[in-house]
């Protein structure tokens, strides 16, 4: 494709759809919670998290949510539901020194606590110098 005076309506036309269908991904990334930068001394992963600011947005996180938060955007095969389970207890264990807790919600899912939220939100807040998020 051109992207100078050469591009045809067809290129500009596709080129503006894409600009839209990029907008509306991150829109919705950031709907889902996937976009949170978290302090560097927590450690976490991006799959950890991104599936901390899926917990942080919702109540309760099944594995079908956390699996669409971690894969579904990439159009890759997904690997066994197990894998949320594993990136969980990774990030619990990197988390609790920070007073941040994960929940099993046995058959169900996961979540936070509203004490955890608070905690992350600001902790996160503070390390990018944004003062206290609610």
């Amino acid at each position: 494709m051109h992207d100078g005076p050469e591009a045809t309506d067809r290129e500009l036309a596709l080129m503006a759809a894409n600009r839209r269908l990029q907008d509306r991904v991150q829109e919705l990334e950031e709907a889902l919670g996937v976009l949170i930068l978290p302090p560097l001394e927590w450690g976490l992963t991006k799959n950890e998290s991104r599936l901390l600011g899926v917990l942080l947005e919702r109540e309760l996180v099944t594995k079908d949510t956390a699996m669409a938060a971690l894969y579904r955007d990439r159009g890759e095969r997904e690997p066994e539901l197990k894998i949320v389970d594993v990136f969980i207890c990774k990030a619990r264990k990197k988390l609790k020194p920070f007073g941040i807790v994960i929940d099993t919600r046995w058959g169900v899912g996961y979540s936070m606590s509203a004490a955890s939220k608070a905690a992350a939100r600001q902790q996160i807040a503070a390390s990018a110098g944004l003062g206290v998020a609610a």
